[in-house]
């Protein structure tokens, strides 16, 4: 696989400084002492042998093999010197003093593991040569001449120079490059001292609530977060611990949010909570938190949005859609939804429910005689009674005008038992309505009567379970049953009957 030659940029220059003194070494040397190395096969087989490994070296680096030529060179120069040296005198061989510019050369271009493998062979071989000429084992050789010294050693100087020139220019080029990282890291502190500069302003004239804490308690608040709740100042704000801004009813839910938060665990973003003012006051919020690291620690920043205004709006469209608004019963809709939830709950447990139609009888003469006002004021009195007939889980429906309708669910799982129940309610119901009612009028401005005014019901009770009619039916067979109470001479209650 060919090297990536930008990694070794720096290394090319040396290494061509390399090729050719093992390129342009071995021709000078041959012809200058040719003479004189003919005395020793060895000296004269070195120079070729040099600019062998030189020309292979330009090849693998002409096709980026960068690599393969530094370890070629580095190793072949090694084992090739060292055989020179066996071969031309040992200790006293003029390529001795190679060694040393090899280790570091290896070093720098290589690694230090590379060039402390060549000292080591390099120390080696200098005490196997020494101990070699003590047991008298390697060859008797001539002196060379000391122009082999000397050639040698301008060889060694000018690599020498070469090599302090790179190491001083890369050191130079390290230094250059540490200012410029440390300019661009003070630049980039700066930067981010001005953005969270932009963003701790952004935060405190948001006006949207911010908060951030740490294991519940407070340690940042934005001047929202102090209107919002109503806290005295900042101080005040920052002594509370979260929980005690949280109504009692969600403090458990918004404590495992909030561990959520900090296991980094999937949640919705936003949630719907109730919140608590320092003055007691209960507000809805939508709160949306998400973990961060405040002054180098976790902590959680908290957005609060006031959502009260839009809940209390919520809560009035509701109460138009699905609630008489004179009587505040629910109205037809919701009487509608709920007679479906019963005959749902009636199908998979099965039992019987009742349906009450009643209408007021002598309604019309209050409103011809007083005006509609008294006649709402007796319609609102009839609702309060009709509430207090029935329970809880029963439905108290105002149909129109002067007509209501009670839904009686979960009566008993006989059809007998549960008409006598429904019978014995509407017994109840029909003595509560038909007590006297006591209304107030104002006759004058400054004058207020009361009249008593007698006014009884007829109602229709149609008992029944999911399997026998659907809901239409159910509604048709309760009002039949109170026109039948109205022609058989009002105040009384009527069954129907299948």
């Amino acid at each position: 696989m060919n090297d990536d030659l930008n990694t070794h940029h720096s290394l090319v220059p040396l290494l061509r400084y390399m090729v050719a003194a093992l390129l342009l070494g071995p021709p000078i040397t041959l012809l200058v002492l040719r003479s004189v190395l003919t005395d020793s096969p060895a000296n004269f087989l070195g120079p070729p042998v040099f600019l062998t490994m030189g020309l292979a070296s330009w090849y693998l680096i002409s096709v980026n093999k960068i690599s393969a030529a530094i370890k070629l060179m580095t190793v072949g120069v090694w084992i090739t010197i060292t055989g020179i040296a066996i071969f031309s005198g040992g200790l006293r061989s003029p390529v001795m003093v190679i060694y040393p510019i090899l280790v570091v050369l290896t070093g720098w271009l290589d690694s230090a593991r590379s060039a402390k493998w060549i000292a080591g062979l390099s120390i080696t071989v200098t005490l196997g040569l020494w101990l070699a000429e003590q047991l008298q084992w390697l060859p008797v050789q001539i002196a060379p001449p000391t122009a082999v010294y000397a050639i040698n050693q301008i060889i060694m100087t000018l690599l020498s120079a070469v090599l302090i020139v790179f190491v001083m220019r890369t050191f130079k080029l390290r230094l250059e490059q540490l200012q410029e990282t440390k300019n661009n890291l003070k630049k980039h502190a700066l930067a981010l001292e001005k953005s969270e500069d932009r963003y701790r302003t952004l935060i405190e004239w948001s006006p949207e609530a911010i908060l951030v804490h740490r294991q519940g308690k407070i340690v940042y608040a934005n001047p929202a977060v102090i209107k919002l709740f109503g806290a005295p100042d900042a101080a005040t704000l920052l002594a509370t611990q979260t929980a005690d801004l949280i109504h009692p009813d969600n403090r458990a839910t918004q404590a495992a949010r909030m561990q959520s938060i900090i296991n980094r665990e999937a949640i919705p973003p936003a949630t719907e909570s109730k919140f608590l003012k320092f003055d007691g006051t209960v507000i809805d919020v939508q709160v949306q938190g998400t973990a961060i690291d405040y002054d180098g620690e976790p902590a959680i920043q908290v957005s609060i949005h006031d959502i009260t205004e839009r809940k209390k709006l919520e809560n009035e469209i509701r109460q138009l859609a699905f609630y008489d608004v004179l009587t505040h019963l629910p109205n037809r809709r919701l009487l509608d939804d709920r007679l479906r939830q019963v005959l749902s709950t009636s199908k998979r447990h099965g039992g019987y429910s009742a349906l009450m139609f009643l209408d007021l009888d002598n309604f019309k003469s209050l409103n011809d005689s007083y005006g509609h006002a008294l006649g709402d004021a007796l319609l609102i009195d009839a609702a309060a009674r009709l509430r207090k007939c029935v329970r809880e889980m029963d439905t108290v429906a105002r149909f129109g005008g002067d007509e209501f309708v009670i839904l009686i669910s979960e009566l008993s799982n006989t059809q007998t038992e549960s008409t006598e129940q429904a019978l014995a309610i509407a017994e109840k119901i029909r003595q509560a309505l038909s007590c006297p009612y006591v209304l107030q009028t104002q006759q004058a401005a400054s004058t207020v009567s009361s009249i008593t005014h007698q006014c009884t019901i007829s109602m229709g009770v149609a008992v029944f379970a999911s399997e026998q009619a659907h809901q239409e039916d159910i509604f048709k067979w309760a009002d039949a049953a109170m026109y039948q109470a109205k022609d058989e001479g009002r105040n009384r209650v009527r069954l129907f009957h299948h």
